[in-house]
Parts: C-alpha cells; structure tokens; sequence
C-alpha cells in the first residue's frame, strides 16, 4: 500500500511524523530518467494526465505499507517514519497500480480524480468518499489498508492462532471450498453448498452485506504449516458457528480456533453473549462448547429435521 495525501491533510493525520514530509514523487518524477521504466507504465501516464498542476505541486507519496507494515502487523509512528525514510532515500518509490494505493482526500475534487483512475479514497464528510471519518486524526495504517483492500476486493486477514490462520473468504477460494464441503462428515450437521452459480452469486451478496456493513462474518481457516484451507469459522451477528476438515479432528484445531472467535467477538463487538446451536447428534461439538464455557440453555427448531437442535450460551 501507498498513500497518497497532501500536505494539509498530512498534519491533521495520526500518523504524521513530527513536521516531516517526504519529497513529493509527482514534481519530481520527470527528472527521474533512471527510473523511466517505472515512471511512463499505464498508470504513472493517467495519473500525470489527472492532475492538475496545482494539485501535483500539494500531493505527496507517503508511507509505503510493505516496508512499514505487513497484514496488519501494528508498527508504531516511530518505525514507520524510519522505514518510509529508507525507503525514500535515493530510491524513488512509484506505485505501479491502483490497487497499490490509497489516496486520503481534502476536497471532492480529489475524490473524483481517485475515482476516475480506480483508487479507494478516504476523507472527512465532506468530501463525498465512501469511506468517511469524521476527522483524519482517527486514521491509523491498519484502517487505511482494509479500506483498500474492501475497496479492491482483497479479503481481510482477521488473525491467527499458534496453527492456524484466519481471514475473510474472497471469490477465487470457491473451488477449494468445495473441496472442504465434499470430505466425508462435513456436511452432517450443516448445510451443503449451493450449485457454483448460486453459491457464486450468494457468497458475492455475502462479501458485501455481511464482511462490508458488519465486518464479521463466516472466516475461512488455514493451517499455517501448507496453507491449505481446513475449515471455517467465524460470527453470524452473535452465533458461533466452526468446521473443520475430518483429517484435523479430534487434534485441538476446532477448540484453537473458536477460543480464537469467542476471544475476538469481547474484543471487537458490543454482544454481551454468544450462541451456538448444535444438533444433540453432534456429541464433539457439544463437548467443545462445553470445554469453552458455552451452557446449554434450551431447544429450537431444526429444519433439517436430524433431531433437535440444542441451544448454548456464553456470556462474553
């Protein structure tokens, strides 16, 4: 990630580093004929055509996120100024697409210039981005870089455990979900997938309704050891649900994981308490939520119609 940003804007911004600015890329680009490679590719053109000289002489390129930060790795301003630093001395960086950037606006106008070349944008109110904060003093790095991530699709890495990593599911992790679901016992106690095409076009609805507007969700889980998908978990609003492939059962790997969301929901949401709902068949997961505190707390409806479906609490 690089953010783009101006200077005023730049002084009212948390991470803005004790008066310093770093040299503007845009004024001095044209000089640059030993990077001329990087600096005449599609996007460093448009870019120059947009802007206005008056707006070329205000932006600066600041920040650049992979030598600073690292999937929401948190560095302090202190690192990240000294990064940006080595960064920017005799090494000019210059984004090479879009989707490299986010750009924090002062004014509509650069709102529409962001928009017009794919850039996500953030700013006050007033500036008309889809991403507003009521004052710049609230950005920090880890919210601009999941803004351009939503912005370009790119789902959010949400944490890890000691084996597993959790993140949001995109699009492209479609195939291997189906490789999950089709292992023998998974869909026991839960819902098959849809057809592709359907389960296409709900997964796209879910991407937007849910991980847009409440920024939780069902996550997909990783082993850290491959990288290959093992399960999912996650939040629906305040139910706890999980599964994990049959080859990593019976290890730890679903009590690792939903210790990981119970920890995640008291931190991150306003629920007093979780639910889940278990099938009286399911006998693992009734003792996982007994082994996390979870208390039975009555009967409900069971469409699938495989026996009563339990009701278990934990206050958080």
């Amino acid at each position: 990630m690089i953010i783009i940003i101006d200077e005023a804007s730049a002084k009212l911004a948390s991470f803005y580093y004790h008066d310093e600015i770093f040299k503007p890329q845009w004024k001095c680009a044209a000089d640059m004929s030993s990077a001329s490679d990087e600096l005449h590719d599609e996007f460093q053109e448009k870019l120059q055509e947009k802007l206005p000289d008056e707006l070329r002489e205000k932006l600066y390129v600041v920040l650049p996120a992979d030598e600073s930060i690292n999937d929401f790795q948190k560095t302090t301003i202190q690192e990240s100024a000294d990064n940006t630093a080595k960064a920017n001395t005799g090494n000019l960086r210059i984004p090479k697409a879009p989707t490299d950037c986010i750009w924090i606006v002062s004014d509509r106008q650069q709102k529409q210039i962001a928009d017009s070349l794919g850039i996500a944008s953030v700013g006050e109110p007033q500036c008309g981005t889809r991403y507003a904060v009521e004052s710049l003093a609230e950005l920090d790095i880890e919210y601009l870089e999941r803004v351009r991530r939503r912005y370009n699709h790119i789902p959010w890495d949400i944490g890890e455990t000691d084996r597993c990593l959790i993140r949001e599911l995109s699009l492209a992790d479609l195939p291997a979900l189906y490789e999950l679901y089709d292992k023998p016992g998974m869909t026991d106690f839960v819902e098959p997938l849809y057809d592709y095409e359907t389960e296409l076009e709900y997964q796209k609805a879910y991407i937007e309704n849910m991980y847009d507007f409440y920024e939780y969700g069902m996550w997909l889980v990783f082993s850290k050891e491959t990288g290959k998908l093992i399960g999912r978990a996650g939040l629906e609003h305040n139910e706890m649900g999980y599964m994990i492939a049959p080859e990593f059962q019976n290890l730890g790997y679903a009590t690792e994981v939903c210790r990981f969301i119970v920890d995640y929901a008291r931190k991150n949401t306003d629920f007093e308490e979780l639910y889940c709902r278990i099938d009286e068949k399911n006998v693992a997961s009734v003792r996982l939520a007994k082994r996390l505190g979870f208390v039975r707390n009555g009967q409900i409806g069971n469409e699938r119609n495989t026996g009563g479906l339990d009701r278990y609490v934990l206050s958080i």
